[in-house]
Protein backbone atom coordinates (compact mmCIF):
# COMPACT_ATOMS: atom_id res chain seq x y z
CA UNK A 1 0.00 0.00 0.00
CA UNK A 2 2.85 2.40 0.81
CA UNK A 3 4.30 1.84 -2.66
CA UNK A 4 0.93 2.48 -4.31
CA UNK A 5 0.47 5.73 -2.37
CA UNK A 6 3.99 6.93 -3.15
CA UNK A 7 3.61 6.31 -6.87
CA UNK A 8 0.16 7.91 -6.99
CA UNK A 9 1.53 11.00 -5.24
CA UNK A 10 4.39 11.16 -7.71
CA UNK A 11 2.01 10.98 -10.64
CA UNK A 12 -0.42 13.45 -9.12
CA UNK A 13 2.29 16.12 -9.22
CA UNK A 14 2.35 15.78 -13.04
CA UNK A 15 -1.29 15.53 -14.07
CA UNK A 16 -0.57 16.81 -17.56
CA UNK A 17 1.53 13.71 -18.22
CA UNK A 18 -1.14 11.16 -17.28
CA UNK A 19 -2.76 9.76 -20.37
CA UNK A 20 -6.44 10.51 -20.64
CA UNK A 21 -7.09 6.98 -21.86
CA UNK A 22 -5.86 5.54 -18.56
CA UNK A 23 -8.18 6.61 -15.70
CA UNK A 24 -6.58 6.93 -12.28
CA UNK A 25 -8.32 3.82 -10.90
CA UNK A 26 -6.95 1.72 -13.77
CA UNK A 27 -3.52 3.17 -13.12
CA UNK A 28 -3.82 2.09 -9.49
CA UNK A 29 -4.64 -1.46 -10.57
CA UNK A 30 -1.63 -1.46 -12.90
CA UNK A 31 0.67 -0.29 -10.12
CA UNK A 32 -0.55 -3.10 -7.86
CA UNK A 33 0.30 -5.62 -10.60
CA UNK A 34 3.86 -4.28 -10.74
CA UNK A 35 4.59 -3.89 -7.02
CA UNK A 36 7.61 -6.27 -7.15
CA UNK A 37 9.31 -3.97 -9.66
CA UNK A 38 8.82 -0.94 -7.39
CA UNK A 39 10.27 -2.91 -4.47
CA UNK A 40 13.30 -3.89 -6.56
CA UNK A 41 13.77 -0.26 -7.58
CA UNK A 42 13.49 1.03 -4.00
CA UNK A 43 15.92 -1.57 -2.64
CA UNK A 44 18.28 -1.17 -5.60
CA UNK A 45 18.34 -4.91 -6.17
CA UNK A 46 20.41 -6.30 -9.01
CA UNK A 47 18.50 -7.95 -11.84
CA UNK A 48 19.68 -10.68 -14.15
CA UNK A 49 19.19 -9.53 -17.75
CA UNK A 50 19.56 -12.08 -20.55
CA UNK A 51 19.59 -11.35 -24.27
CA UNK A 52 17.27 -13.91 -25.86
CA UNK A 53 19.23 -13.82 -29.12
CA UNK A 54 22.75 -14.34 -27.83
CA UNK A 55 22.11 -15.91 -24.43
CA UNK A 56 24.53 -13.40 -22.85
CA UNK A 57 23.83 -12.62 -19.19
CA UNK A 58 24.20 -9.23 -17.54
CA UNK A 59 23.27 -7.42 -14.34
CA UNK A 60 21.44 -4.13 -14.05
CA UNK A 61 19.27 -1.93 -11.80
CA UNK A 62 15.83 -0.44 -12.34
CA UNK A 63 16.11 3.32 -12.82
CA UNK A 64 12.48 4.17 -13.51
CA UNK A 65 9.05 2.69 -14.16
CA UNK A 66 7.56 4.98 -16.78
CA UNK A 67 3.80 4.55 -17.15
CA UNK A 68 3.48 7.45 -19.56
CA UNK A 69 5.68 5.72 -22.14
CA UNK A 70 4.92 2.18 -20.90
CA UNK A 71 8.61 1.51 -20.34
CA UNK A 72 10.84 -0.12 -17.75
CA UNK A 73 14.09 1.81 -17.74
CA UNK A 74 17.19 -0.04 -16.57
CA UNK A 75 20.77 1.06 -16.01
CA UNK A 76 23.86 0.24 -18.06
CA UNK A 77 24.49 -3.50 -18.33
CA UNK A 78 27.35 -5.19 -16.51
CA UNK A 79 29.62 -6.48 -17.88
CA UNK A 80 29.33 -3.88 -20.61
CA UNK A 81 28.36 -5.35 -24.00
CA UNK A 82 30.11 -4.35 -27.20
CA UNK A 83 28.90 -1.04 -28.61
CA UNK A 84 26.03 -1.41 -31.05
CA UNK A 85 25.47 -5.11 -30.41
CA UNK A 86 21.87 -4.58 -29.23
CA UNK A 87 19.19 -2.87 -31.30
CA UNK A 88 15.53 -1.99 -30.62
CA UNK A 89 13.30 -4.99 -31.25
CA UNK A 90 15.51 -7.50 -29.47
CA UNK A 91 13.94 -9.41 -26.60
CA UNK A 92 15.45 -9.62 -23.13
CA UNK A 93 14.53 -11.89 -20.25
CA UNK A 94 14.64 -10.23 -16.83
CA UNK A 95 14.95 -12.33 -13.67
CA UNK A 96 15.24 -11.90 -9.92
CA UNK A 97 15.43 -14.69 -7.32
CA UNK A 98 14.04 -14.37 -3.79
CA UNK A 99 13.39 -17.02 -1.13
CA UNK A 100 13.48 -19.87 -3.62
CA UNK A 101 11.06 -18.10 -5.98
CA UNK A 102 11.79 -16.37 -9.25
CA UNK A 103 10.38 -13.27 -10.92
CA UNK A 104 10.78 -13.67 -14.67
CA UNK A 105 9.43 -11.88 -17.72
CA UNK A 106 10.44 -11.21 -21.31
CA UNK A 107 10.25 -7.77 -22.93
CA UNK A 108 11.44 -6.14 -26.14
CA UNK A 109 14.02 -3.37 -26.15
CA UNK A 110 12.30 -0.19 -27.38
CA UNK A 111 15.12 2.33 -27.20
CA UNK A 112 18.64 3.03 -25.93
CA UNK A 113 19.39 6.48 -24.58
CA UNK A 114 22.61 7.93 -23.15
CA UNK A 115 22.95 9.52 -19.73
CA UNK A 116 26.29 10.68 -18.32
CA UNK A 117 28.03 8.92 -21.22
CA UNK A 118 26.44 5.56 -20.28
CA UNK A 119 23.70 3.70 -22.18
CA UNK A 120 20.26 3.42 -20.59
CA UNK A 121 17.95 0.63 -21.79
CA UNK A 122 14.22 1.18 -22.28
CA UNK A 123 12.27 -2.08 -22.16
CA UNK A 124 8.54 -2.42 -22.73
CA UNK A 125 6.79 -2.45 -19.35
CA UNK A 126 5.14 -5.84 -18.66
CA UNK A 127 1.44 -5.96 -17.81
CA UNK A 128 2.08 -7.73 -14.52
CA UNK A 129 4.85 -9.55 -12.67
CA UNK A 130 5.00 -11.90 -9.70
CA UNK A 131 7.33 -14.32 -7.96
CA UNK A 132 6.59 -17.95 -8.75
CA UNK A 133 8.03 -21.37 -8.25
CA UNK A 134 10.95 -21.79 -10.59
CA UNK A 135 9.99 -23.57 -13.77
CA UNK A 136 12.69 -25.09 -15.94
CA UNK A 137 12.40 -25.83 -19.61
CA UNK A 138 15.71 -27.53 -20.20
CA UNK A 139 17.19 -26.72 -23.59
CA UNK A 140 18.94 -29.29 -25.75
CA UNK A 141 21.51 -28.45 -28.39
CA UNK A 142 20.96 -30.49 -31.53
CA UNK A 143 23.74 -32.24 -33.37
CA UNK A 144 24.80 -30.97 -36.78
CA UNK A 145 25.32 -34.59 -37.77
CA UNK A 146 21.65 -35.37 -37.11
CA UNK A 147 19.82 -32.10 -37.85
CA UNK A 148 16.16 -31.54 -37.04
CA UNK A 149 14.36 -30.17 -40.09
CA UNK A 150 11.57 -27.71 -39.38
CA UNK A 151 8.85 -26.62 -41.79
CA UNK A 152 7.65 -23.07 -41.19
CA UNK A 153 5.18 -20.65 -42.70
CA UNK A 154 6.30 -17.04 -42.36
CA UNK A 155 4.08 -14.12 -41.24
CA UNK A 156 3.81 -13.34 -44.97
CA UNK A 157 2.65 -16.92 -45.63
CA UNK A 158 5.94 -17.81 -47.30
CA UNK A 159 7.02 -21.45 -46.82
CA UNK A 160 10.38 -21.78 -45.09
CA UNK A 161 12.51 -24.87 -44.51
CA UNK A 162 14.74 -24.46 -41.51
CA UNK A 163 17.18 -26.39 -39.33
CA UNK A 164 16.86 -26.29 -35.54
CA UNK A 165 20.05 -25.91 -33.51
CA UNK A 166 18.39 -26.14 -30.09
CA UNK A 167 14.98 -26.95 -28.62
CA UNK A 168 13.06 -26.88 -25.34
CA UNK A 169 9.43 -27.52 -24.45
CA UNK A 170 8.85 -23.78 -24.80
CA UNK A 171 10.52 -23.03 -28.10
CA UNK A 172 13.46 -23.52 -30.45
CA UNK A 173 16.15 -21.65 -32.33
CA UNK A 174 16.18 -22.22 -36.07
CA UNK A 175 18.30 -21.28 -39.06
CA UNK A 176 16.64 -20.19 -42.32
CA UNK A 177 18.77 -19.78 -45.44
CA UNK A 178 19.18 -16.24 -46.78
CA UNK A 179 18.03 -12.91 -45.41
CA UNK A 180 14.35 -13.00 -44.35
CA UNK A 181 14.41 -10.05 -41.93
CA UNK A 182 11.92 -8.14 -44.07
CA UNK A 183 9.25 -10.71 -43.11
CA UNK A 184 9.93 -10.59 -39.38
CA UNK A 185 9.14 -8.33 -36.46
CA UNK A 186 9.28 -9.01 -32.71
CA UNK A 187 6.25 -11.04 -31.66
CA UNK A 188 5.22 -11.86 -35.23
CA UNK A 189 3.12 -15.02 -35.47
CA UNK A 190 4.29 -17.87 -37.68
CA UNK A 191 1.10 -19.80 -38.46
CA UNK A 192 2.92 -23.11 -38.91
CA UNK A 193 5.84 -24.74 -37.12
CA UNK A 194 6.11 -28.43 -37.95
CA UNK A 195 8.80 -30.97 -37.13
CA UNK A 196 9.16 -34.64 -36.34
CA UNK A 197 11.53 -36.68 -34.18
CA UNK A 198 10.16 -39.96 -35.54
CA UNK A 199 6.99 -41.33 -37.11
CA UNK A 200 5.07 -41.42 -33.83
CA UNK A 201 6.33 -38.06 -32.55
CA UNK A 202 5.22 -35.34 -34.94
CA UNK A 203 4.63 -31.77 -33.76
CA UNK A 204 2.49 -29.18 -35.51
CA UNK A 205 1.81 -25.84 -33.85
CA UNK A 206 2.16 -22.08 -34.21
CA UNK A 207 5.10 -20.01 -32.99
CA UNK A 208 6.08 -16.41 -32.34
CA UNK A 209 9.36 -14.78 -33.31
CA UNK A 210 11.10 -13.68 -30.13
CA UNK A 211 14.36 -12.44 -31.63
CA UNK A 212 16.26 -12.77 -34.88
CA UNK A 213 19.36 -11.66 -36.73
CA UNK A 214 20.93 -11.97 -40.16
CA UNK A 215 24.39 -13.61 -40.32
CA UNK A 216 26.65 -13.30 -43.36
CA UNK A 217 29.35 -15.83 -42.44
CA UNK A 218 30.18 -18.63 -42.95
CA UNK A 219 27.08 -18.47 -45.18
CA UNK A 220 24.12 -16.12 -45.48
CA UNK A 221 21.35 -17.16 -43.10
CA UNK A 222 18.83 -15.83 -40.57
CA UNK A 223 18.75 -17.09 -37.00
CA UNK A 224 15.31 -16.97 -35.38
CA UNK A 225 14.33 -17.72 -31.78
CA UNK A 226 10.78 -19.08 -31.69
CA UNK A 227 8.30 -19.49 -28.86
CA UNK A 228 5.67 -22.21 -29.24
CA UNK A 229 2.20 -20.72 -28.74
CA UNK A 230 -0.35 -23.52 -29.00
CA UNK A 231 1.63 -26.73 -28.67
CA UNK A 232 -0.37 -29.67 -27.34
CA UNK A 233 0.49 -30.42 -23.72
CA UNK A 234 1.24 -34.01 -24.70
CA UNK A 235 3.93 -32.87 -27.13
CA UNK A 236 5.46 -30.46 -24.59
CA UNK A 237 5.66 -33.30 -22.09
CA UNK A 238 7.24 -35.60 -24.68
CA UNK A 239 9.91 -32.99 -25.48
CA UNK A 240 10.73 -32.58 -21.77
CA UNK A 241 11.00 -36.35 -21.38
CA UNK A 242 13.19 -36.64 -24.48
CA UNK A 243 15.57 -33.92 -23.28
CA UNK A 244 15.69 -35.39 -19.77
CA UNK A 245 16.46 -38.86 -21.13
CA UNK A 246 19.30 -37.57 -23.33
CA UNK A 247 20.82 -35.25 -20.71
CA UNK A 248 20.70 -37.63 -17.74
CA UNK A 249 23.63 -39.79 -18.96
CA UNK A 250 25.64 -36.62 -19.64
CA UNK A 251 25.11 -35.40 -16.08
CA UNK A 252 26.01 -38.73 -14.51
Amino acid sequence: MAILQAVMQKLSRKPEEIREAEPINQLGDRINQLVPLFELQQKRQLLEVICDRTGEKFQSLILDIDFNNNQLIIDDLFPSPAAGIFQPGEYFTVRHHKDGLVLCFSAPLEAISVENHSPIYHLRLPQSVSYQQRRQNSRMTLSKQQPLTVRLVSPWRTPWYATANNISAGGMRVIVGGNVLDQLRPGALLPLCEFSFHEDFQVRCQARAKSFRFVRRPYRHTEISLEFTDMAQQHATQIRQLISTIQEPQAA
